[in-house]
């Protein structure tokens, strides 16, 4: 059946209360836009729509039942997942960190504020795009999540499904575009205002690799 106008404002509504749910995705475009610049961060983002377009494809083609019930390809998921985003939390204190050690004798030398550049060069040498798929991919209890809010609007055995699904699925993602869009705004300008000052430089990768860590041991906890 088609969707209702009230089934698409509930979609709407539960839409947006998801995006704003803070996590790895929006962490990474906001320190990517912080840090690189607000271009590098619309490509973390591209991968984020890429990465959750696939997730809430499979979810309604059924992948969260695969994924239920603790299986082992869900363990072993969560637990690659989980990795990926403790490598990431530990490479941003590990570059906090030294830019602490070079702020010192830089400070010293000359009596000036060090910047970020050897940062920024440093971090153009990757792809934004790749590690925000690689994010958004290697986390199935966003399939499972997915699987639980979509099979209230649509069903596999639905003779509209795709129909649906197109509709709901660019609800979902204009409204993360939107999001993102504030997120990479906000954050490259103050990435911006931190450039030249390598204390909030330095305070902004301590906390953000943490919080990748925090998200790591969150995620793979859920393979226990």
């Amino acid at each position: 059946m088609t969707l209702t106008l009230t089934q698409l404002a509930q979609f709407t509504l539960g839409a947006v209360l998801i995006v704003l749910l803070p996590g790895p995705n929006s962490l990474f475009v906001a320190t990517t836009a912080a840090k690189v610049s607000r271009a590098a961060g619309w490509r973390a983002a591209l991968g984020v729509f890429i990465g959750d377009g696939v997730l809430m494809m499979l979810a309604v083609l059924g992948a969260g039942t695969l994924l239920a019930g603790g299986s082992v390809f869900f363990r072993l998921l969560t637990l690659a997942g989980g990795a990926y985003l403790a490598w990431l939390g530990f490479g941003l204190i590990r570059q906090g960190i030294a830019l602490r050690r070079e702020a010192r004798p830089s400070a010293a030398a000359t009596g000036a504020e060090p910047t970020e550049t050897t940062l920024t060069m440093h971090d153009a040498r990757y792809s934004p795009f790749r590690r925000s798929l690689a994010t958004s991919l290697l986390n199935p209890k966003a399939i499972l999540f997915f699987a639980a809010f979509f099979v209230q609007f649509v069903h596999p055995d639905d003779p509209h499904l795709w129909s649906n699904f197109g509709v709901l699925a660019v609800i979902m993602q204009c409204i993360s575009a939107a999001y993102l869009a504030t997120v990479i705004a906000v954050s490259a300008r103050l990435g911006h205002r931190a450039s030249g000052r390598p204390g909030l430089a330095i305070g902004a990768h301590l906390v953000a690799g943490t919080a990748f860590c925090l998200f790591a041991i969150k995620l793979a906890s859920a393979s226990f």
